[in-house]
Parts: structure tokens; sequence; C-alpha cells
């Protein structure tokens, strides 16, 4: 039961309490299969309480899909769960949530009309909503003081970026008294200098006894901040060791059954001396006070020109992507794709022009879950030949269309025919690349792309972009990564609604560009170097 005499410390600092426990886990022999999709294969894993233990392995591997069977999402075919040597029947999320265990999943899973207070109140008897805001307020000054976590007590969560939904559904686990922490990729959305701070909560909660579960694509993240890894392949547990008993060569290997090789070409693009595809100018939008706003942005992408817009998750970068390719309405300023002017267009008629986008919210705008893969890959253009002849749809042609994207995309589904939500989101982001990379695009709009893609995938979708600017598209791509940043010709960096400074590639370097997204330089230094 909620009670506003129950202190922050009480509720969180179980490692403290007198009498409670925290539980080891043990994972033996768990199957799982969705119709012929084998998503776990005998898989066995140990974590020890107190450890931080990172889970390893190419999309689709069955990582994400082992921890959903702890965390009672899907009920194992076949195997069994021990909590300190003791099995245990998890049927239900609220199984697993009354045995301590929780799961902060890629794809937030909070009621988004709500704030953050009201998300993590749900389940209790609900107080009286200023009793709830005050005791938050308490709540959320004790957790910045103790784990330098941060969070917005008054914004309903749709306004707010990835990265800090998933702290919020991280504050709700806690309140609950998770013993028992899984958290999948974590930190996709997060900026350099925040990894840090978030690791120090993370290593803190497993040195007060926790046991942490780390999904992750990210190598330089186990090798810093996990104490055991275990690499999955194929549905099925690799091998498990200590993280200072490895290398990043070997996880690799590991992963992939062979080291993975190739780059991405750092060939500088051909848009020093094209006409410009994308013009923004003085976009404004929202209150100039809230980071999550736009502030009079301009921006030129040109023909062959890749511009890495560079932000930490939440400083208007994704309403900048939402207002060029005609998903957000309400702002002032121009913006002209190719000479139009797009402000009173909708999206399909902005994608009609040649724009392509890769949203950063897969499943709310990017996928129609309950629909076949083939379907999904067809949404851009099903209503054009060869899609559509005379207002008749051709079946054959899209599923044709399909088979050959799953074949050049690597998409893993059992055929075009299955829903898309039933793949890993790895495929899923898999059929949205694909989808939009398909054709000749004049502009291409990615926002965060790789977010939760291993290696391999990652190095793929790059590849593919850069091919299309080296053939004369003009590329947006929005980024919290530095080494991406990195790759493109110009690199923006966005902060609080704002284009900062933009910077040559020659120019650039990693450790300015994090400062700059992080806001450590000073409004002097701006001036001067920018």
């Amino acid at each position: 039961m909620f009670r506003m005499t129950n202190s922050p410390a009480s509720l969180l600092n179980w490692s403290l309490t007198p009498g409670i426990t925290m539980p080891s886990v043990s994972l033996r022999h768990i199957s799982k299969r969705f119709g012929p999709v084998v998503a776990i294969d005998d898989a066995s894993v140990a974590v020890a309480q107190g450890q931080v233990h990172a889970l390893l392995g190419e999309n689709g591997a069955g990582k994400t899909s082992l921890m959903n069977v702890l965390a009672g999402v899907y009920h194992a075919d076949e195997g069994e769960v021990s909590l300190d040597g003791q099995v245990v029947q998890i049927r239900s999320p609220s199984d697993a949530k009354r045995l301590g265990i929780g799961m902060v999943h890629q794809e937030h899973r909070l009621v988004t009309r709500f704030t953050a207070p009201q998300n993590v109140a749900l389940g209790h008897r609900e107080p009286r909503c200023l009793t709830l805001q005050r005791y938050f307020r308490r709540l959320a000054a004790w957790l910045s003081e103790r784990y330098r976590l941060a969070i917005d007590p008054d914004s309903p969560i749709w306004t707010l970026p990835i990265g800090r939904r998933q702290r919020v559904e991280l504050v709700k686990l806690l309140h609950h008294g998770a013993t028992i922490i899984i958290l999948d990729e974590p930190t996709a959305n997060l900026a350099p200098t925040e990894v840090d701070t978030f690791f120090h909560a993370i290593r803190r909660l497993a040195a007060e006894g926790r046991t942490v579960v780390l999904i992750t694509h990210k190598l330089d993240e186990v090798m810093r901040y996990a104490d055991c890894v275990t690499v999955m392949r194929a549905g099925r547990v690799v091998s498990t060791f200590g993280a200072a008993e490895t290398s990043r060569q070997e996880l690799v290997r590991l992963m992939m059954g062979e080291l993975a090789g190739g780059a991405v070409s750092a060939a500088p693009g051909s848009g020093g001396a094209e006409r410009a595809v994308l013009e923004v100018t003085g976009l404004t939008l929202g209150d100039p006070h809230v980071a999550d706003c736009l502030a009079g942005v301009d921006l030129s992408v040109k023909r062959g020109e890749a511009v890495a817009i560079a932000g930490v998750s939440g400083n208007g970068q994704t309403h900048l992507a939402e207002a060029i390719t005609g998903h957000l309405a309400g702002y002032s300023g121009r913006i002209t794709v190719d000479g139009h002017d797009v402000a009173s267009l909708s999206a399909r008629r902005v994608a009609r022009l040649g724009v392509a986008y890769v949203p950063e919210n897969r499943q709310e705008v990017g996928l129609v879950l309950g629909q076949s893969v083939a379907v999904n890959l067809a949404l851009r253009r099903y209503d054009q030949p060869p899609f559509s002849r005379r207002g008749w749809v051709d079946h054959g042609a899209i599923r044709a269309s399909a088979e050959r994207l799953i074949r050049e995309y690597r998409i893993q589904t059992p055929s075009p025919d299955t829903p898309v939500g039933h793949l890993s989101g790895g495929s899923q982001q898999r059929v949205i690349v694909a989808r939009e990379l398909d054709g000749q695009p004049k502009l291409i709009v990615a926002d965060n792309f790789t977010r939760g893609l291993d290696p391999p995938s990652t190095l793929q979708f790059q590849q593919a972009l850069f091919a299309h600017r080296d053939r004369g598209v003009a590329v947006v791509w929005i980024t919290g990564e530095v080494g991406d940043a990195l790759l493109c010709d110009r690199i923006a960096v966005m902060r609080r609604g704002r284009i900062v400074t933009v910077l040559g590639r020659a120019e650039a370097d990693p450790e300015r560009i994090g400062l700059l997204m992080s806001g450590d330089e000073t409004n002097e230094e701006l001036r001067v170097k920018g």
C-alpha cells in the first residue's frame, strides 16, 4: 500500500533493511518457440546476487526473449527458473513483480498520458493527486542525490524522449521493490557524458545487493561496467565468463562465429558543389525554456551530403525529424524539400517527394505490428506501381518485393506473412530500414536508426546509408553516438532545441562534440569555437 509515511529510503534501500535478502537467479534448459520460430533453444544461465551480468549477442540471438521468460512476459515451453535454489513459477509479469523481478524494456510500457509520479503509483491504491506529487518530489530528490537519476515530475510521458521514459521505468521498479532488475539496451539514447552517470546508479544498485542483468550490444559497456558476460547465438548460450577475462575481439567472435570485418567509408560526400535538397529556416515550436523544443533551427543539406544532428535524446531532434517528414504540424518557420514547401503537406505527400524516414520509435510510428512483414515493407508504396495497378493491389508483387528485401537486409522471419510484431526488435528495425532505403529517395531522415542493433547490423545499415549518399542522396542522421556523427560530412550539435554549432568533419573531435552535446562547454567557449 502507498503510504506517505514511508520515506524514499525505506521504500528503495532494501539492502539496509533487516531481513530482506537479494536473490541469485538461475535459468535452466529454457526453450521457447513461436510457431516455427525457435527463439530460445535449451538455454541455461546463472546470475549472481549483487552483480551486473551482461547478456550479449546478435539481434535475434534470444537475449530479450530469455529475459522475457524471467520477467513473466513469456512462459517457457521447457525448463525452470530458480531464485536462491528454489524453483519458482512465473506465469505473468504480476508473478515476477511479487518475486521482486522487474524489467525495463527497450520499448517503454508506461501510460503516456500520465506523468512520471502517476505511472510510478500504478499498482498502489492511488492517493490524492497533491499527496502523490509531494511524495514524488521527495522521491525524485532522494533518487537524484543517491543514484544521480533526475526525474521530471510534471510532464506527461508522451512529451519525454525514450531515454527519459526508460528512467521513469527504472524508478517505478525501484519503488515497487525490485531486487532483480533487467535492463534492455538502457543507454541507447544517452550521450557519452550521461553513460557514466547512468552506470554509477547501476553499479550502486548492484553494490547494495540487487541483481542486475544488462542486455546490450555495446561492447565497451560490457568491458567497463559488467562483472560477468553471457554470449548467446541462435537462441543458445555460447559461453559465460568474467568480463575481465575476455576481450572485444573474443566477444565478437563468439557472437558471430567469426570475426566481423569491414568498415564504413569515411570518404567525404559530393555535397560541397551541389544544390540544397533540404532547407530549414527559423523552425520554432514549443516553449523555448523546455529542452525538447525547436528554437529557431536553420539547416541546409545538399545532394550527396550526410549531415549528423548530434545531441542527447530529448533536445528537439525528433521534433525536427517529424517536421521535415510531415509528421508534425503547428511550427513556425519554413521547410523546403527539393524546392517544395512542405508546411501544408501530409506525411504521405512528403514521402511522395522522395523523403524516406526511419523514426526513433519504431513500434509507435514505423510499423503496423499486427500486419505481416510483407505489408509493412510495402507501406510506403502500396498504392503505386508495381504494388497497385488501376486501383487493384497486386499481392504477388508485394510478396516478391518482400522476399527480395528479406534476403538483402537479412530480416530474420519465418516468412513474409509473419506479423511484424512477432519479430525481435532488431528484425523490426531491419524491416523499417529496408522499406525506407529501397527505391530512389532524394532525402533520408534517419533518427537513431541503429538503436538496439548488434555490431554487424549496425555496420550493414551504415554502409547502406552512405552508399545512398554516394549516389547523390541527401542524408540527415540524428544520433546520440559521437562515433556515428564523425562519419558524416558535417556535424550539427543540437541542444535545448537549438543548433549550437556546425562543424566540418576535419575540425571535429570526439571530446569536443561530447562536451557540446552535454552542455559542459561555457557560452564563451561556444562563441569562440563555434
